[in-house]
């Protein structure tokens, strides 16, 4: 008969109590996801890997302040968010050529011509693009389409009204289809 394996609440309170392989396990269950995150906010994956492994020490030490009633992902990925922030004046743009053909719809089926173009230029335009929006505006975009959060979610990670969420978020797009455009 299998155990249960314990949810993220559990973890975080043995954590708490001094229990360091359950802290470990919360690592291994999240680091993939946090990864994407960070990937998504940094210009190089070796940025990306310093924000993870910043994200966590940060959680470290802040376990005692994180209210085991929220979902603890958000909590991670708005530290990790404000660990890239910390880095953002000196950004080169966003790499997004690691995504795979399944996560960028090919270009060349809309059957618009001035969308037909290869795949690798419509990379570089969205990276180019993604690299000029704010950068509150980065962080839902990438909180949202990466990692996959709610608006809730992304609210409680960066700590903002979901309202707020919202209009980063509807601001991003806007500025990325005037990016792409003008292009």
């Amino acid at each position: 008969m299998k155990l249960a394996e314990p949810d993220d609440r559990e973890l975080v309170l043995r954590s708490r109590s001094g229990d360091a392989a359950a802290f470990d396990r919360l690592v291994e269950r999240h680091t993939t996801s946090l990864y994407r995150v960070a990937r998504r906010l940094m210009a190089d994956s070796q940025e990306a890997e310093e924000i993870v492994q910043e994200a966590w020490l940060r959680a470290w030490r802040g376990l005692s302040s994180y209210r085991v009633t929220a979902p603890f992902f958000p909590w991670l990925a708005g530290i990790a968010t404000n660990a890239a922030r910390d880095q953002w004046r000196r950004r080169r743009p966003v790499d997004f050529s690691d995504l795979g053909p399944e996560e960028f719809p090919s270009l060349e089926e809309t059957g618009v011509p001035e969308l037909q173009m290869d795949r690798g230029e419509a990379i570089q335009r969205l990276s180019e693009a993604v690299a000029r929006l704010r950068p509150e505006q980065r962080a839902v975009i990438a909180l949202r389409y990466e990692a996959e959060l709610t608006y809730q979610e992304i609210a409680i990670a960066l700590s903002i009204p979901i309202n707020s969420v919202r209009t980063h978020l509807h601001r991003a797009k806007l500025a990325l289809r005037r990016g792409l455009e003008e292009q």
